[in-house]
């Protein structure tokens, strides 16, 4: 097969391209009308959505560069970012984020720049902006004494631009009560939460960190007496496994709940506090995997006081509760077991804690360490020198520490793995295949082999009706190979 570069010209001359959404947000249970903008997108025939929940029951094209869709939203979609592409006789476009939420959307309404002459909305509402050059945008809510007032941004997280945006929560003489610029939870988008202090008006500001931005700086700003806890506890369970777990880091305290673990996901996934006055806009993430759950025992911080926990593999859950605090756990494992023994905490779980973790022997004697193998989390592959007991420590590197330092450290077997994609012909563009009737599409795939090696044959499992493919053996020296795609 031979494949020609002109494949990669001639194919970006008619791609349909997406360069925004408005409005950049929908609401759970409700049918928006949304313009999706671009270039030609006139022959625009299908939206193509990432997720369930999400339905189309009416598109039209306005021109070639614009497009209107009426996107209905069903009541339990999940909330957070979703992805979207539009599909047009020529091709599929490059793909762009928007968020599904709870409460109704609130346009900003300039000018709100003046303190004193903000923008009023109602709790429980959504607001979507953008911050231009210079720009401090202000919002004000009415709450009694005792009501918390949660203002949860996704900023950076819609992917328009390189935006980083500022929130504070001030009282009406001026006087700020919370502030966030970038939150663990939330990456380097931010979160405010405050219980009212008194009956009154409380003011909303939204900014970009150092005063920058522009038309591109888009925002979604949830205000409302919602929950928003910062990390929950354990941080993960078995698949189908109903746990008791602490919400922790919400304005209006610590409070606990029942969750039942989906029985067909492993892997990451997201918990959604919710309690009688509403639910937060983006999840809390946790782990899902076949191990048995161990928590920590305090007092854990010294080799001697470690908590027991049997034999791997097994997932250990703790807390770095206060600076300077170290957690030991102690498990047993037989000569000639090789482990990933890997911590889950900034990098999945979002919690602040950057971990180092060492493993040692029962006599608290050094056998490995890590600081940042994976990110900022830590992982150690272990073989197993010995029948015996080991101990596993984990801290913080820079030895912070506090009640959402949360981690999940997952003592599992070493297994193949293999992780196939499909390269980039843009950076930051991920890839697709239009393949028209009649003619042909190629690509390069890609494979990661994990803990193995030798020869791949790829396979393309289901094809609709009319598709079929061609391509080679991926020798075991090669982690790439051509595949030719042809429509009847």
């Amino acid at each position: 097969m031979l494949f020609r570069s002109s494949f990669v010209t001639s194919i970006s001359a008619v791609e349909p391209g997406l360069g925004s959404i408005s409005p950049s947000g929908l609401q759970r249970g409700k049918d928006t009308e949304v313009t999706y903008s671009g270039g030609r997108l006139a022959a625009a025939q299908e939206l193509l959505f990432y997720s369930p929940g999400l339905t189309v029951k009416k598109i039209e094209p306005v021109n070639d560069g614009a497009v209107k869709a009426l996107v209905s939203v069903a009541p339990d979609c999940r909330m957070g970012i979703h992805a979207v592409r539009v599909r047009t006789a020529t091709g599929i476009s490059n793909l762009m984020t928007f968020t599904v939420g709870p409460f109704p959307d609130v346009p900003e309404v300039e000018p709100n720049t003046d303190f004193a002459k903000p923008q009023v909305i109602a709790i429980n509402s959504t607001v979507t902006g953008v911050v231009e050059n210079e720009d401090v945008d202000h919002f004000v809510v009415e709450a009694k004494k005792g009501e918390r007032i949660t203002a949860e941004l996704e900023g950076l997280r819609l992917g328009r631009t390189f935006f980083d945006p500022y929130l504070a929560i001030l009282n009406s003489a001026r006087f700020e009560l919370a502030r966030s610029d970038d939150n663990a939870l939330l990456n380097q988008d931010c979160l405010c939460s405050i219980v009212a202090p008194e009956d009154g008006k409380y003011v909303i500001q939204v900014r970009e960190s150092a005063y920058g931005g522009d038309g591109n700086c888009v925002y979604r700003l949830h205000v409302g007496n919602y929950p928003r806890p910062t990390a929950v506890y354990p941080a993960g369970g078995r698949p189908g496994e109903q746990l008791t777990v602490k919400w922790i880091g919400d304005a209006g305290g610590e409070f606990t709940s029942q969750v039942t673990l989906p029985a067909n996901v492993a892997g990451d996934h997201g918990l959604y506090a919710q309690d009688d006055r509403g639910i937060s806009p983006s999840p809390n993430m946790v782990r899902v995997s076949a191990l048995q759950n161990a928590l920590e025992m305090e007092p854990n911080d010294a080799p001697a006081q470690a908590s027991a926990t049997g034999p791997a593999p097994l997932a250990l859950n703790g807390i770095i509760e206060k600076p300077g605090d170290v957690d030991y756990f102690k498990f047993s494992a037989k000569k000639g077991e090789q482990y990933d023994i890997r911590c889950y905490a900034r990098g999945t779980l979002r919690s602040p804690l950057d971990s180092v973790m060492s493993v040692l022997n029962a006599q608290g004697a050094g056998i490995a360490g890590n600081d940042d193998a994976v990110g900022p989390d830590s992982l150690i592959r272990f073989a197993v020198p010995a029948d015996g007991e080991y101990l596993i420590a984990i801290n913080d590197h820079l030895r912070q520490g506090g009640p959402n330092f949360v981690y999940r450290v997952e003592v599992a077997p070493v297994v193949p793995s293999l992780n196939m994609g499909l390269p980039e012909r843009v950076q930051y563009v991920p890839h697709t295949i239009s393949v028209a009737r009649g003619n042909r599409a190629a690509f390069l795939a890609s494979a990661g082999r994990v803990n193995w090696g030798g020869d791949l044959q790829v396979n393309f499992a289901d094809l609709p009706a009319g598709i079929a493919f061609e391509t080679l053996p991926m020798k075991a020296n090669r982690s790439d190979v051509p595949v030719l795609f042809t429509a009847a």
